[in-house]
C-alpha cells in the first residue's frame, strides 16, 4: 500500500511542478506580448513626437532627431525582451521539486523492498529456505 501512496505523491508533485512552469511559461509570453505591444506603439505614436521634440528642443537635425526616436525605441524592447526571456523558477516550483525528488526516491525504495519481500516470501523464496533449512539440518544431525 505504501508504494501506491508514494506513487500518488510523487504524481501530484510532478503535477504541481507542471503547473508552475505553465504559469511561468504564461507570464513570460504576456511579457513577450507587451514587449511587442510597446515596440509598436512606440514606433506609430511616440515618433512624430519624439521627433520634433528633438528637433525643436535639442535643436538637432532631422537625422539626429530620427536617431534618438530609434534608439529609445529600441532600449524599451530590449528591456521588455529581456524580462520575457527571464527563466527562473519561483519558490513554489522549487519546492515542489525537492518534494517530488524526495517521494520518488521513497517510492523506488519501497517498490525495490516489496519486490525482495515478495521474492523471499513468495513460491521461489519458500523453497530456497525449505533447501537451506534442509542443508543446516544435515549439517547439524549425526548420522
Amino acid at each position: 500500500m505504501k508504494v501506491l501512496e508514494l506513487g500518488q505523491e510523487t504524481l501530484e508533485a510532478q503535477g504541481q511542478v507542471m503547473q508552475r512552469q505553465a504559469l511561468r511559461i504564461a507570464r513570460r509570453v504576456a511579457y513577450g506580448v507587451i514587449a511587442a505591444i510597446f515596440g509598436l506603439f512606440a514606433l506609430i505614436s511616440l515618433h512624430g513626437f519624439m521627433w520634433a521634440f528633438a528637433l525643436d528642443i535639442f535643436h538637432f537635425s532631422a537625422l539626429g532627431a530620427a536617431s534618438v526616436v530609434l534608439g529609445i525605441d529600441v532600449l524599451l524592447v530590449i528591456i521588455f525582451g529581456l524580462l520575457a526571456a527571464r527563466h527562473v523558477p519561483d519558490v513554489m516550483e522549487f519546492e515542489a521539486r525537492v518534494r517530488r525528488d524526495r517521494k520518488f526516491a521513497e517510492f523506488k525504495q519501497a517498490l525495490a523492498f516489496s519486490t525482495l519481500t515478495g521474492i523471499l516470501l513468495g513460491p521461489l523464496g519458500r523453497f530456497a529456505g525449505k533447501k537451506a533449512a534442509g542443508g543446516l539440518r544435515n549439517i547439524f544431525t549425526r548420522r
